[in-house]
């Protein structure tokens, strides 16, 4: 049989092209994959097609397709108005009457159009119901919250009045209300803001606050975490449908310090209130608390300097930069804040002191400081007699001002390291070492390290200073670990503490690594009682004007607290340590402290970390008297490896206390021995009065989630808003954010 030439290349052409076609079509034959359906019509409707000047109403677009399938395209749909005159409407279909008349309304997708016409009719409906959005606001003085009206009208239509109905506030001292719903503080108090349209009235409430300042950790000197000025939040509505996540601020890397925030401060032509955030690739960041905008800083610096990273190789990772709280001093608007850092070209690391101004980020007083310390001493890390400080050690304990001076904390290394510099001279004022004569045991061989569980130095109404020590030898000369003591209120630190006190087990704590100052300390308001509790589980209570010194079975201390669990069926137990000095035995429990008490009306709250799974425990509340009672216990359980549990109050005076924690979970970096890996964390608030009533979780939306946890981190309240402090990124991402999450009054 004959094949022409032109047939021949038409079989050659159809079995090269084969892979690519045959998907669609044979050689020569028909289709093989299914048809594309394509839009043929769409059809615009309205329940009724016409609406009231001022009024809504809602079309919906049906697209039908060329397999007779229809479907809802209104939210892909573009939308128009022939009039724009008559009507408006927006890009899911939901049009507005302008002025009387008609217009055509049409919906358009993939070239293919729909329409419909709507009549917009001189509205004989009637206002039956205006409501007024937010229903509760709090602002500070001078700042601003715009009020919404929307009418209800009898043919069920709504419309937003905000421009149309009239605005009265109940007092006009108290705030100021706009013709179109904008409202501005005055003075501190709360009334009721109205709008009124034909008669018919709405109303929200309004809170004016003079503002909250958290402007160092844990709120105050004395470390109470206390803000007994919150005028919005209260347990009535704090709840899962009321309140949650509002929004995120994304930062540059971790941060391992509070939040701290300012109220009411002239800030860049305006008032605002500002939170600030210090993150682990030495940024700092000033937001707008209240308002998310574009999600775009005030300003932010960084404390780098050129050729220089964030250490490295530390055991903060992947970055180790700011880790711990900076302190505010609002008399001067200036923050204070602790950098780690590496020049790169030589591979030498060093901490700085900088003073930024809070209102533009730039630095003050001549700053920044490098930071650097030392004293005669012969233990392992002296040369030539002399101990020095280096970046072996970690800057977690969160700053202090007081005294017209900047207190600092060094610990996790050889010996711990407590700082004194001017507040405004940024020169260094006093220096005191743990342990320049001595060498730690056991498996951490610290000698008195200053980390406070991410806690800080304390002072009371006089200025003295507290601070407590982890492991280290102890004796009452030179050696101070396992320790709270008092500093002058002059700005000094010296090589012997004013006062002490030393708990008897101190030689079994500094065998075991049960720092003591695995905890922060409270000094309790309205009282002369300090309280500290660290690894073993027990809590110190002591008088700050006799702290009683070391003592057989503590008979210095007030009181000191065990057992916490024995009604659970976990009493304390008895355990041993043997080191270079001998065999120490104590008796310990089933819970760690890593965290700073609280403190309101006349009750100090505690969180517990389990050392098992099976440990029921979460926060402790105690009844204080002068000395303490344990009343009740917060559920659910707090997890192993969640380290630093402390929580934040916030009170309006002696009513409405809420009291919030960030539940770790598994936090990055975790201690969890069975390695689990890191989870987001959990906001939680609970009734301060009844611990049983838990308010809140941030579990039970999945909108509200925050980031992964940080350990020791604690969450502030001001001004009806919340933030935490989380991480965005696990540890293994390059350059891993973190975020500054935020929760409110939806």
């Amino acid at each position: 049989m004959a094949i022409h030439r032109r047939s021949l290349l038409s079989i050659l052409a159809c079995l090269l092209s084969l892979p690519l076609v045959i998907a669609n079509t044979g050689c020569g034959g028909s289709s093989m994959g299914p048809a594309t359906k394509t839009l043929t019509s769409v059809a615009v409707t309205s329940s009724v097609p016409s609406v009231g000047v001022g009024a809504t109403r809602q079309f919906t677009a049906m697209g039908t397709y060329s397999d007779s399938s229809t479907a809802n395209v209104s939210a892909t749909a573009s939308w128009t108005v022939a009039t724009p005159a008559v009507a408006k409407i927006n890009s899911s279909g939901l049009a507005t009457g302008l002025t009387v008349g008609s217009t055509t309304v049409a919906a358009s997708l993939s070239g293919i159009s729909g329409s419909a016409t709507l009549n917009v009719t001189a509205s004989t409906a009637t206002v039956t119901s205006i409501s007024v959005s937010p229903a509760s606001a709090t602002i500070v003085v001078d700042a601003s919250q715009q009020f919404t009206a929307t009418a209800t009208y009898s043919d069920s239509s709504t419309a937003n009045v905000s421009s149309t109905a009239s605005w009265t506030v109940a007092a006009p001292a108290v705030a100021t209300v706009s013709s179109s719903g904008m409202a501005t503080g005055t003075t501190a108090g709360s009334k009721m803001v109205t709008a009124t349209l034909s008669g018919i009235s709405g109303e929200a409430s309004l809170t004016v606050s003079a503002g909250a300042n958290v402007a160092m950790w844990h709120s105050d000197a004395q470390r109470t975490g206390l803000n007994p000025n919150e005028e919005s939040l209260s347990p009535a509505n704090v709840t899962p449908q009321t309140f949650g996540k509002l929004f995120s601020y994304l930062l540059d890397g971790y941060p391992y310090g509070q939040p701290l925030l300012v109220s009411n401060l002239a800030i860049n032509g305006g008032m605002h209130n500002v939170v600030f955030a210090a993150t682990e690739k030495n940024s700092v960041y000033a937001f707008d608390s209240d308002n998310y905008g574009t999600g775009t800083p005030i300003w932010k610096v960084s404390l780098l300097q050129s050729g220089e990273t964030p250490m490295t190789d530390g055991p903060i990772q992947p970055f180790q930069g700011t880790t711990s709280t900076p302190a505010i001093d609002t008399t001067s608007n200036t923050i204070y804040v602790v950098s780690a850092q590496t020049l790169t070209a030589t591979g030498h690391s060093t901490f700085r002191l900088s003073a930024l101004d809070i209102t533009t980020g730039k630095q003050k007083f001549g700053g920044p400081v490098t930071i650097q310390a030392s004293m005669k001493g012969t233990n392992s890390t002296n040369v030539n007699g002399v101990v020095s400080l280096d970046t072996s050690c970690i800057q977690r304990a969160a700053l202090l001002v007081a005294n017209s001076t900047v207190y600092i904390g060094f610990g996790s290394c050889h010996s711990g390291w407590f700082l004194a510099y001017g507040a405004q001279s940024l020169a260094q004022t006093g220096v005191f070492n743990a342990g320049p004569p001595v060498n730690g045991e056991g498996d951490y061989p610290g000698a008195g390290g200053g980390w406070m569980g991410g806690g800080g130095p304390a002072a009371d109404d006089s200025g003295n200073v507290y601070i407590t020590t982890g492991d280290g030898p102890w004796d009452g000369n030179r050696a101070w670990g396992e320790s709270v003591m008092k500093f002058p209120n002059n700005g000094t630190l010296s090589e012997t503490p004013l006062d002490y006190f030393t708990p008897d087990d101190h030689n079994y704590m500094n065998c075991n690594d049960a720092d003591l100052a695995s905890g922060g300390l409270l000094l309790i308001p309205g009282s002369t009682q300090a309280l500290a509790g660290g690894k073993t589980g027990k809590l110190y209570l002591v008088n700050t004007t006799n702290l009683g010194k070391e003592q057989a079975l503590d008979a210095g201390a007030t009181q000191w607290v065990g057992g916490l669990l024995t009604d659970q069926g976990f009493p304390p137990y008895s355990s041993t340590c043997t080191d270079s000095l001998g065999t120490w035995k104590t008796d310990v429990n089933s819970y760690e402290i890593f965290a700073t008490a609280s403190y309101f009306n006349g009750s100090v709250y505690i969180g517990l970390t389990p050392t098992a799974t099976a440990i029921p425990v979460g926060i402790v509340q105690f009844e204080y008297s002068g000395t303490l009672t344990p009343t009740l216990v917060s559920s659910p359980a707090i997890q192993i490896g969640s380290n630093g549990t402390t929580a934040f109050i916030s009170a309006n005076g002696t009513a409405d206390g809420i009291l919030w924690i960030i539940d770790h979970g598994q936090p990055l970096q975790n201690q969890n021995p069975d390695g689990a890996a890191p989870t987001a964390a959990t906001l939680r608030a609970y009734d301060a009065v009844n611990l049983a009533n838990e308010l809140y979780n941030s579990g039970i939306n999945s909108g509200d989630a925050p980031g992964y946890g940080i350990k020791f981190t604690s969450p502030i309240v001001a001004n009806g808003k919340v933030y935490i402090g989380t991480g965005h990124d696990l540890v293994s991402v390059q350059n891993p954010q973190g975020e500054l999450d935020v929760y409110g009054l939806k």
